[in-house]
């Protein structure tokens, strides 16, 4: 039904004490006002350099994968365009197992420019369409004219589409939380597996993704948090 659909429609000062005796109570005052903003600062910086990489899971009937998305926040419509993957799969099913190499390329859809339709970009050796399309809200829309209904996921119903070493690839998209969540097909060079290989059918899987946190940002909020308490210790010592 992916592969049909796609085919048949080609449509991101320093606090200075007094000099009286309220002197110390008042800065202890202001330096606890400054604790929300700094760590609000320090927690958006951390937040804010995490946002282009996600850890991710996918797993059921069979299937178990994990690794990392990298995504820059170049998609239409509200979407990241994964630029990057890494990690290891394994299909129980076709009894093979590899490392995830990286992406299979799809260049940017072409969109009609008034609303969120348009034809699947890429195909796979095996026939499946593709756009490499990410929503970290999981509020995907409708992208294909002739299957309005399927929205919501990470992933449109074109979908993500990885390399698995040993000449395998995967095709992993969403019919949207309410028909199914999401869907991976798998093939051997370029032949679909026997499971899945009619149109419309795939392996039911569950998916899952978070934020990475850089080991940088993850630094500069521990080294803020320990200058905030050295900070308190002497002004309380004060």
């Amino acid at each position: 039904m992916k592969t049909l659909f796609s085919k048949r429609f080609p449509l991101f000062a320093r606090l200075k004490s007094g000099t009286h005796a309220a002197g110390p109570r008042k800065s202890r005052g202001l330096t606890l006002l400054a604790i929300p903003p700094l760590m609000a600062g320090m927690l958006c910086v951390t937040s804010s350099a995490r946002a282009s990489d996600y850890d991710f899971s996918i797993s059921g009937s069979g299937i178990v994968a994990s690794g990392t998305l990298q995504v820059s926040n170049t998609g239409p419509f509200g979407a990241s365009t994964v630029t990057g993957i890494s990690g290891n799969f394994k299909d129980s099913n076709d009894n093979f197992s590899g490392a995830i190499t990286g992406l299979n390329f799809a260049s940017a859809p072409v969109t009609d420019g008034t609303d969120t339709f348009f034809s699947a970009p890429a195909f796979t050796a095996a026939g499946f369409s593709y756009d490499n399309l990410f929503w970290s809200g999981g509020n995907s829309p409708a992208v294909c004219l002739d299957a309005p209904i399927f929205s919501g996921g990470d992933f449109d119903i074109y979908g993500l589409s990885f390399i698995i070493a040993g000449g395998y690839a995967a095709d992993l998209w969403s019919n949207g939380p309410g028909l199914g969540g999401y869907q991976l097909n798998d093939s051997l060079n370029g032949a679909p597996f026997v499971t899945p290989n009619q149109d419309g059918l795939a392996y039911s899987v569950n998916f899952a993704a978070a934020p990475t946190p850089e080991p940088s940002s993850l630094l500069l909020l521990g080294s803020g948090m320990t200058g905030l308490f050295t900070l308190l210790r002497r002004k309380r010592t004060a």
